[in-house]
């Protein structure tokens, strides 16, 4: 990745990031933006050339980028993975083409090279189609988390439940 593709991709994966933790519950619209590059500088202080991150453009045989890949090779401790994918984007118009599973194979050979014999990533629940190309490249869940929206309140008049 050239320095203005970086640029490019940063700015990309940080809207991307965002609008994913706004869908998700997690982050409110106003604070999202301001918190994902907080969380991303934290991520790549050294932005390029952070050591121990890989960040590549994906391009198809003829010389097209189509995507984007970010992996470190270094999980948090404890998350019993080596290496962490935190983003891997196919560009809309090339989806669908097998393009997104030769990137998760590439990101694959990419950490074994490394010596890294483990990689990981978040996928939000809502994201079907993502989900199915991680579970199809062999990728397993493992941990799960849960959300409802409450929409009703419960009966006030003893505080207790009433089944």
């Amino acid at each position: 990745m050239s320095v203005d593709e970086f640029d490019v991709f940063l700015a990309r994966s940080v809207r991307g990031f965002a609008a994913e933790q706004v869908v998700s519950g997690k982050w409110s619209a106003e604070e999202a933006e301001a918190r994902a590059v907080e969380q991303t500088n934290v991520l790549l202080p050294q932005g390029l050339d952070t050591p121990g991150m890989l960040l590549q453009v994906a391009e198809n045989i003829d010389g097209i980028k189509i995507g984007h890949l970010w992996v470190t090779l270094q999980a948090t401790p404890g998350s019993g993975v080596g290496a962490w994918i935190y983003y891997i984007e196919i560009e809309p118009e090339h989806r669908g083409k097998g393009y997104g599973s030769a990137l998760m194979l590439a990101a694959e050979q990419e950490v074994a090279l490394h010596g890294v014999s483990t990689i990981g990533m978040n996928v939000f629940g809502w994201n079907s189609i993502a989900r199915s190309l991680y579970e199809k490249a062999g990728y397993q869940i493992m941990t799960m988390q849960l959300r409802k929206e409450i929409t009703t309140l419960p009966s006030q008049d003893t505080g207790r439940a009433k089944l």
